[in-house]
């Protein structure tokens, strides 16, 4: 727990990750994403008429609908900005209800934050965290007071 309640990072590494969201989102291959993206839309559209019109099973369905939407979710866009920024204002909130939650509470509101915790000897190893909390305390694991 209080490796997660020193997540928080000085707003100076916070704002290199979000330049560096930025120039990636900027390059060559957002452009190629982009078109990537109305392809996979343009997909789904096409499994919901295949469905509608009996032409697939609802497993087949389901399965290519949840793999296009996962393709999808890996695209850069510009909504990562929004959704970075949007992050970076309720992490710090986030992290105060943390300390001073119940265990039961501290526990859901761990999950939004954390993927999963790797034990190795009753130690924990890594914390992995939620695709929107990641950029966050992926340049150091813990923050030191003060700083």
């Amino acid at each position: 727990m209080s490796t997660i309640a020193a997540a928080a990072l000085p707003d100076a590494v916070i704002d290199e990750a979000r330049s560096e969201l930025r120039h990636r989102l900027d390059s060559p291959g957002a452009a190629a994403a982009g078109r990537q993206r109305s392809m996979l839309q343009t997909r789904l559209e096409q499994l919901r008429k295949q469905h509608g019109w009996g032409d697939i099973s609802d497993r087949e369905y389901q399965a290519e609908r949840d793999a296009v939407q996962a393709a999808l979710a890996q695209l850069p866009d510009e909504d990562r900005i929004r959704a970075f920024d949007a992050y970076r204002a309720r992490l710090p909130a986030l992290l105060a209800a943390i300390a001073v939650a119940s265990l039961a509470r501290q526990e859901e509101l761990c999950r939004i934050v954390v993927e999963a915790v790797v034990l190795n000897d009753r130690k924990v190893e890594e914390i992995v965290w939620t695709p929107p909390a990641r950029p966050f305390p992926q340049e150091r694991r813990e923050c030191p007071k003060g700083v």
